[in-house]
């Protein structure tokens, strides 16, 4: 049985109890893959940053 026949199955059963039915598949994945997605380019923006101000304000040795 794949995702989508689960998912059918489950939904049925949900509507035979009068609950709400469960979310379908990869509905999440998506939202997921998105946030993971921002957070590393956040991550890459705030170490270049750093990397920057770290160079700017060393000192050299004389």
């Amino acid at each position: 049985m794949n995702a989508n026949q689960q998912h059918m199955l489950d939904a049925y059963r949900a509507a035979q109890r009068g609950e709400q039915p469960p979310a379908a598949p990869g509905v999440h994945t998506v939202r997921t893959a998105r946030e993971i997605r921002g957070w590393l380019r956040f991550r890459a923006v705030v170490r270049e940053a750093f990397r920057t101000s770290a160079t700017a304000t060393a000192t050299p040795a004389s």
